[in-house]
């Protein structure tokens, strides 16, 4: 049996994976929310971002954060908390767009007996907003995130802690990430893994190097 045969597990990540990520016109009406310029207010919601991913800032500190950075004033006068709120309820909708090839891949997945757990850079009070209720909660067997754990992908510490949690081998996991750092951090950690592209392209690097995993609903 090779490696590659051994696979028993898949990993996915959320964001630019199961979901589409926030787009340009989102991230527009939040920085008009807060009354700042689109491009200063996109560069700071990104620059503090691993800092509330990994629970390093509540909520309120890091929009805070955000709004210094970005300049502004919000043009219908709310308060902190306000803006706080709509900030985070536009987030939310921005990370919501739900992929449907890969919600039917991971139904293919569980009849096919492949455990599967999700992976990923979120802070809790965004987990609570979008996937805390969520269908998409019963495809998976675990939650592993960052927010939880303090620690970001990356950073091996994280892949190692969900085998862990898992308890499987990280040579029978295939985790699935959008982001070619995420992807080289679970190699590290001695996980099989893929960048994602795009659902058809994931079935045809699947079909050409792990033929025995099933592709249903990929393509």
């Amino acid at each position: 049996m090779t490696l590659k045969n051994r696979i028993t597990t898949i990993a996915f990540d959320y964001g630019g994976v199961l979901a589409r990520k926030i787009d340009d016109s989102c991230l527009a009406h939040m920085a008009g929310a807060a009354g700042a310029d689109t491009d200063r207010f996109t560069a700071a919601l990104w620059k503090h971002r691993g800092a509330f991913d990994d629970g390093e800032y509540d909520a309120a500190s890091y929009w805070q954060k955000v709004r210094e950075d970005a300049g502004g004033r919000p043009p219908g006068g709310e308060s902190p908390e306000e803006l706080t709120g709509i900030l985070m309820d536009l987030d939310a909708v921005g990370w919501t767009i739900i992929n449907p090839a890969m919600v039917r891949w991971m139904n293919t997945l569980r009849g096919a007996g492949y455990r599967r757990f999700l992976l990923s850079n979120m802070a809790v009070e965004t987990f609570d907003m979008i996937l805390k209720d969520s269908p998409l909660l019963k495809y998976f067997e675990r939650v592993i995130l960052s927010g939880w754990l303090h620690i970001n992908k990356p950073d091996v510490r994280i892949f190692q802690e969900a085998a862990r949690q898992m308890e499987v081998e990280p040579d029978q996991i295939l985790f699935i990430d959008d982001l070619p750092h995420n992807v080289e951090g679970a190699r590290k950690a001695g996980f099989h893994a893929l960048p994602f592209t795009g659902a058809a392209d994931l079935a045809e690097v699947l079909e050409k190097d792990y033929p025995d995993i099933p592709r249903r609903g990929l393509i």
